[in-house]
């Protein structure tokens, strides 16, 4: 049997697809983008890459019916994130809800008995500290988090009217191999951007907005534990490293570990309203998840990859 992920040539999508072809799982990878990420080279036999679009339910279905029985399970990634939402909020409100949508009546019409849907802490709203899973009611402040609740209840109502798992794995603020700062969004760019040698990375605020940065590798494994367990207790699990760490030190190590001498400015401040990191205890304590990258592990190898792929730009 065989797992289906969406977005799977994406950034979590993809890595995600890593860690189960790396324990044998059988791997379909849905995606609009043909190009597939280098670090899915050495587990290429264990996948099999379908083009096509999330919102195109008509090829979804002609796809299901080819492969459907081979299929035991949905790992749903695909969204526009972040403030990326407000640039064609009609078109990216409608992939994030829609594509989750068509992928949850794929799952009931072809009777999938699971799907894992990546949502993100920024559900949580402008709430302060460490959050914990049950602490607060989802109350995004935002169009991009607003997305996000809306699909974790779309989700739970159709798992309860129909009969299918559908299990939440809220991930937050994740970085790394995989991802350009210049192609992401404000926070990220100042954040990372000097691991790509960018230009203009200076803000009258922001250095003192803590995050809970996680370490692309332990998102992506986090979320393929909980697609693998055999059974959980609860259906939603924070995967992330529950460390807050500030946006200037985060801008002051990729400064350190890159290869080009720029310069990053950031007034002192927050940039936007949301907590500072996940409890990780529940996926700790039930998934056996464990963060393995401290945010300057995290950013040490992704400024050796990014070395690498700058040099062949």
């Amino acid at each position: 049997m065989a797992v289906f992920i969406t977005g799977g040539h994406g950034h979590i999508g993809s890595w995600a697809a890593y860690f189960l072809a790396q324990e044998g799982e059988q791997v379909f990878l849905y995606d609009t983008n043909p190009v597939v990420p280098d670090h899915l080279a050495e587990a290429d036999r264990h996948i099999t890459f379908i083009k096509g679009d999330v919102l195109d339910f008509p090829r979804l279905t002609d796809v299901f019916k080819k492969h459907g029985r081979d299929i035991d399970g949905i790992l749903h990634t695909v969204g526009i994130m972040g403030e990326l939402v407000l640039e064609n909020p009609y078109g990216n409100v409608g992939l994030n809800i829609g594509g989750t949508h068509n992928m949850l009546e794929i799952a009931r019409q072809f009777e999938i008995p699971k799907v894992v849907y990546t949502s993100t802490g920024a559900v949580y709203g402008a709430v302060s500290g460490t959050v914990a899973e049950d602490q607060y009611p989802p109350n995004p402040c935002d169009l991009y988090g607003s997305t996000k609740a809306s699909c974790e209840f779309l989700g739970q109502q159709y798992a309860n009217s129909f009969g299918f798992e559908f299990r939440i794995s809220r991930v937050y603020f994740c970085y790394g191999q995989g991802k350009w700062p210049s192609r992401f969004i404000r926070l990220y760019r100042l954040g990372f951007g000097a691991l790509e040698g960018l230009d203009d990375l200076r803000m009258d605020k922001g250095a003192d907005q803590k995050l809970d940065f996680t370490y692309i590798e332990d998102a992506a494994r986090g979320t393929a534990m909980l697609y693998q367990a055999e059974a959980i207790k609860h259906n939603i699990y924070n995967i992330a490293t529950g460390v807050p760490t500030s946006v200037g030190r985060v801008a002051e190590l990729c400064r350190k570990y890159s290869a080009f001498d720029v310069q990053v400015e950031l007034g002192p401040g927050e940039l936007m309203q949301r907590c500072e990191a996940l409890d990780i205890s529940r996926a700790r304590d039930e998934l056996g998840f464990e963060p393995k990258y401290s945010v300057e592990d995290g950013i040490i190898k992704y400024a050796d990859w990014m070395k690498k792929v700058t040099k062949n730009k």
